[in-house]
């Protein structure tokens, strides 16, 4: 619920929007129809695809991951943790943050300090609690790091 206003108001804000969602019937033009590009296919391999002539995102690249699942976040998080994104978001509880970071760890030897890029949990701490109101607190938060980059 919160990929619709975030794409919508990132759009607003004159970023390239692409949506990716492994479900057709979640990544379709009707929900997104002001996106730049709208993916329905697997995580890892439509990442893959995206990037430019396979090399890696580049640092004009924010990432947010707003995933139903933790395993889908490990996914994605594998694929584009050592690129130089400026900004890779992941949505979540407190538990399920920890839980993909433990997992991470655990399975793949990812060191806890590569994981400290990862904004999580997402946005800026205003009391948001409809979709809307998350969006624009993550929106926030890409714009301040944007912003503030040196």
């Amino acid at each position: 619920h919160i990929a619709e206003p975030l794409a919508a108001i990132a759009r607003l804000c004159d970023f390239t929007v692409t949506v990716l969602d492994d479900r057709a019937e979640y990544a379709n033009r009707r929900r997104f129809p002001t996106a730049d590009q709208v993916i329905a296919g697997p995580f890892a391999a439509e990442l893959r695809r995206l990037r430019p002539q396979n090399g890696p995102f580049d640092p004009q690249t924010y990432l947010v991951l707003v995933t139903r699942g933790h395993q889908y976040d490990v996914e994605c998080l594998l694929e584009v943790l050592d690129d130089p994104l400026a900004y890779i978001g992941m949505i979540g509880s407190k538990r399920r943050i920890r839980a993909v970071y433990e997992l991470l760890e655990r399975e793949r030897g990812i060191p806890r300090a590569k994981l400290q890029r990862v904004h999580a949990p997402i946005g800026l701490p205003i009391g948001a609690r409809t979709p809307a109101e998350i969006a624009v607190c993550i929106m926030g938060e890409i714009i301040q790091v944007k912003n503030m980059r040196g």
